[in-house]
């Protein structure tokens, strides 16, 4: 089941083309924030972006991506 979501990829903590090395960087983030943080790719062979959950956009708008989350931590 995959769950499609819109950001501003600007908004991004990280970003790796490997998905150990973005799952590490979420973990961090994820333990230091003390917030919900989702791995999230925009399509097959992109890069692995992480997101605070609540930077979520709830609809498309001019700077807004589609991404598949991945992963999410809570």
């Amino acid at each position: 089941m995959s769950e499609n979501i819109f950001f501003n990829p600007g908004d991004s903590i990280a970003s790796d083309f490997d998905f150990e090395n973005a799952y590490v960087a979420a973990q961090i983030y994820h333990h230091k924030a003390a917030k919900p943080v989702l791995i999230a790719q925009e399509k097959d062979g992109k890069p692995y972006f992480i997101f605070d959950e609540a930077t979520a956009i709830a609809e498309e708008h001019a700077k807004a991506k589609e991404f598949s989350v991945v992963k999410r931590l809570k």
